[in-house]
């Protein structure tokens, strides 16, 4: 396939010689390319051939949040894989009925987070999920969560707006960052088993070791750099896990 890009890529050319792979290859250049693998042979070449042949132009910095009420994390990272901000939050929200939500996002977005729309050309925002473990009932945490995203999203467009710039906005599951990082996270696992042991789902295990390994990345300055002052605020504690959740996405982009 790589025969196709030296002249320019070949639209029919490219989705032909997609059309003539397995579902189980198509996904796998769908990982490491960042693009949804769910849906059928026809959907996967549909929207790798969209990708290949409107690439989304290079970021100078990207602003990735992790989504929650209690734990609303950001991180922004510049081309260079350094950090220019991070930070999580608790909004504190007496109540989940939109009256009372929005006012308190906005408030968040203007004190926190529209310095960084300003420089940021890409925003990222974590998908949440609609149910719980495919189950027919719906979790109330799960809806409340929900409520948060949708006016953060309404939120993060009425800022752009404002500041008259263009940002590309993309939802981002988390399922897709952690296919892209699962050998990093693999090799985190069985340097050290023990410590994730305890933990009972394979979920857990693998939502910890991605921080583990980012830990190990600001430890080292390796991979990302952080000014010692945002380092301060790490931990691996519920902080630092959520922080550092969103610059394990933001540096999968890069």
């Amino acid at each position: 396939m790589l025969r196709l890009f030296k002249r320019g890529i070949n639209t029919h050319a490219l989705s032909t010689s997609l059309q003539t792979k397995r579902v189980a290859d198509l996904k796998g250049i769908a990982i490491g390319c960042g693009v949804l693998t769910g849906g059928n042979k026809p959907d996967l070449v549909e929207r790798l051939t969209s990708h290949f042949t409107s690439p989304t132009p290079a970021s100078l910095s990207i602003l990735s949040f992790d989504l929650g009420y209690r734990n609303l994390a950001y991180c922004h990272l510049d081309a260079n894989k350094t950090v220019l901000d991070w930070a999580r939050v608790d909004l504190d929200l007496p109540s989940f009925h939109p009256s009372v939500v929005a006012p308190i996002v906005r408030q968040f977005i203007k004190e926190r987070v529209m310095q960084n729309l300003e420089v940021a050309d890409r925003v990222l925002v974590e998908m949440q999920r609609n149910r719980s473990n495919g189950s027919h009932t719906i979790l109330e945490g799960t809806i409340r969560v929900n409520c948060v995203e949708a006016i953060l999203w309404t939120g993060l467009y009425e800022s752009i707006d404002c500041i008259n710039r263009q940002v590309n906005m993309t939802p981002v599951l988390r399922q897709n960052i952690d296919r892209a990082w699962k050998d990093e996270i693999q090799q985190v696992i069985d340097e050290d088993p023990h410590r994730l042991s305890k933990l009972k789902s394979s979920y857990a295990q693998k939502k910890l070791a991605g921080a583990y390994l980012v830990q190990h990345w600001l430890d080292t300055d390796t991979v990302v750099t952080c000014p010692d002052t945002l380092k301060e605020m790490r931990s691996l504690g519920t902080n630092g896990n959520h922080i550092q959740s969103r610059l394990y996405s933001s540096n999968k982009i890069y």
